[in-house]
């Protein structure tokens, strides 16, 4: 190795002037790389504005009729029985526990809907029967949304004892709505570029474009600088 100056190794505690460059330009890339990581999260946490899906506005004005089942109308029971199911359709991402207050919520609404008689034969455990009079009562259609919601229904009725909400659900219920109906929002996730929302065309693309750029940066000026300081590696 041919070097006009003393070459040292340590990145951290360099002797020489090209080594001094090197861990300058280095530490400037790594600092636009972490700036364009963690700025960017930091700038969607500051811009974030909670957003409700429709299906939570339509559960918030239904629910105080909901609560008191007798002043409910059969309307306001067929849409908050939707926005039940709205939720029961992110299966993945509903826990067990929170599910268990959807069916019993959902199960409960429905059978208040129906005649008498036919709550009877859904109290002996007429899952079939039960299914086809809750499509009857939420007034569901067999296409488009309605369609999902109806292949729904086998996995999100359940037998109950009453047409009255729980005092425990109706505790739970809301909070649990909105923990997946209300969701962080901001310019940035709503604008498209490219054919996708920004935010994910940036970390999914742009970062690594990124990345690569750098590194050629890095070792277009680090071959100058080499030249300048006559700094040459031998094969």
């Amino acid at each position: 190795m041919a070097n006009t100056e003393e070459y040292n190794v340590n990145f951290f505690k360099p002797m020489s002037d090209h080594a001094r460059t090197n861990k300058k330009l280095i530490a400037t890339l790594a600092a636009i790389w972490f700036c364009a990581v963690f700025g960017f999260q930091a700038l969607l946490i500051i811009l974030n504005e909670p957003t409700p899906e429709p299906a939570f506005t339509t559960f918030q004005t239904v629910y105080p009729e909901i609560v008191d089942n007798q002043e409910a109308s059969l309307e306001t029971k067929q849409q908050f029985s939707r926005s039940l199911l709205s939720v029961l359709g992110k299966n993945i991402a509903v826990s067990d526990d929170h599910k268990a207050v959807f069916k019993q919520a959902l199960s409960s609404t429905v059978v208040s809907m129906l005649p008498q008689s036919e709550n009877q034969i859904i109290q002996s455990g007429a899952n079939e029967e039960f299914i086809d009079a809750a499509i009857k009562s939420i007034g569901l259609a067999d296409e488009g949304f309605d369609k999902i919601m109806i292949d729904l229904l086998p996995f999100s009725l359940v037998k109950v004892e009453s047409d009255q909400l729980s005092a425990e659900v109706k505790e739970a219920l809301p909070g649990i709505m909105e923990l997946y109906l209300v969701h962080n929002q901001n310019v940035l996730t709503d604008f498209n570029f490219l054919g996708f929302p920004f935010h994910y065309w940036y970390t999914s693309q742009f970062l690594l474009i990124l990345f690569v750029v750098l590194c050629l940066i890095y070792a277009v000026i680090i071959d100058r600088t080499s030249k300048k300081f006559n700094f040459i590696e031998e094969a």
